[in-house]
């Protein structure tokens, strides 16, 4: 199970990649994943010192802030902001190439981010920490792509639109989580399955859409 939790999604964008775009770059896909890792690596103190100054809370709104920060927003962060020191003087490029490069940056990223997760762990949710948020992951990377896609391509107004989908579907997955952890499990169970499910048909279709803007 740990192996699915810190290799699942690298796994999951490189077949993505084969399947939707057999014509990338696989030699600077395999770069840019192992620049996202280390560049991550900074992530295992830092997340460790902020889980334990702000351990998560067994109960009401402050379990699902803590957990909307912890599992989702806060690894987000750490992939965005590696991403953008490393290609800060060429971060303008084509909406595609930005895509395909920061779903491998970002998978290279979650490496040492589940790593961290792992030793860590001393819960009782192990269907949610290793079978359920790799999934949740492989949705912030597509979330994480088309924003900073759009944001980075054009100066359209429609790229604040793009950022507010992005961050109501991240806010959804958190709130599956939080369902998760208040023994609503079954119901939680289909709703991050539907999402994963759904981000996969969704994000083709959005990124063809965006691309033009």
């Amino acid at each position: 199970m740990a192996l699915f939790l810190i290799f699942g999604p690298p796994f999951f964008v490189w077949y993505y990649l084969e399947t939707h775009i057999p014509d990338w770059d696989r030699k600077e896909g395999i770069h840019t994943f192992l620049y996202g890792t280390l560049l991550t690596l900074p992530s295992l103190l830092i997340h460790g010192i902020f889980q334990s100054l702000f351990p998560i809370s067994t109960e009401g709104w402050r379990l699902f802030a803590k957990g909307f920060l912890l599992d989702l927003i806060i690894p987000l962060c750490y992939i965005l902001g590696g991403y953008v020191w490393w290609h800060r003087k060429r971060i303008a490029i084509p909406l595609p190439t930005q895509v395909f490069r920061f779903l491998t940056f970002g998978a290279g990223g979650l490496v040492p981010i589940a790593l961290q997760a792992h030793l860590s762990f001393h819960g009782w949710e192990e269907g949610l920490q290793y079978l359920l948020v790799p999934l949740l992951w492989i949705q912030l990377l597509f979330v994480g792509a088309l924003s900073i896609g759009v944001w980075f391509s054009t100066v359209r107004w429609e790229r604040f639109l793009v950022l507010g989908i992005g961050f109501i579907w991240v806010f959804l997955l958190a709130w599956f989580c939080y369902l998760y952890r208040i023994n609503i499990r079954f119901i939680a169970w289909i709703l991050i399955l539907g999402s994963f499910v759904g981000s996969i048909i969704v994000f083709p279709k959005l990124w063809e859409k965006v691309r033009y803007l």
